[in-house]
């Protein structure tokens, strides 16, 4: 039986305004949880001398799910690094774990991103978007956030709402 929704979280901040995004999905609806600092991911290698560490089964998990989430914050208007470096690994998916990468085709791709900016920016977006495409997936939209005195501000709840219910 597939597995509905995963969220995996790339931030330097493994409790930050991003994981404040997380925990208020989680709250309407079952998802299950990564922390990439919870892992030892290694930089990709075009040696593949990194293949011990807990990227290939990380990834046999994920491609359990039906919808994927990849949270990251927004970084110099990109993702973060440890969600670059996860990212990254996905090559490995296309070069020698073809028989894992296949099973994306078709998954639906989230995105849950914050800053400190009202704006997201279409540079931000266009990774996770491409990286959907080339991997056969559906890139079924985002939610970006801030978060203002610690909370959620009344403003983006809306948006919250309408990306909680495309997960339903």
């Amino acid at each position: 039986m597939q597995k509905k929704v995963i969220i995996i979280l790339g931030s330097s901040r493994s409790h930050g305004d991003t994981r404040k995004l997380i925990d208020r999905v989680r709250e309407e609806i079952d998802a299950d949880f990564i922390d990439l600092n919870d892992l030892q991911i290694s930089y990709y290698d075009y040696e593949y001398k990194n293949q011990e560490d807990d990227f290939l089964p990380t990834m046999k998990m994920v491609v359990e799910y039906d919808k994927i989430i990849l949270a990251s914050p927004v970084y110099w208007y990109s993702m973060s690094g440890v969600m670059k470096t996860f990212v990254d690994r996905f090559s490995d998916l296309i070069r020698i774990h073809k028989q894992v990468g296949r099973q994306l085709r078709g998954k639906q791709l989230y995105t849950i991103s914050s800053s400190s900016d009202s704006t997201v920016y279409a540079c931000f977006l266009e990774a996770f978007e491409l990286t959907a495409k080339y991997l056969g997936m559906d890139y079924d939209g985002y939610l970006y956030g801030w978060i203002e005195n610690e909370e959620i501000p009344k403003s983006l709840i809306p948006a919250l709402k309408s990306f909680i219910d495309k997960l339903k």
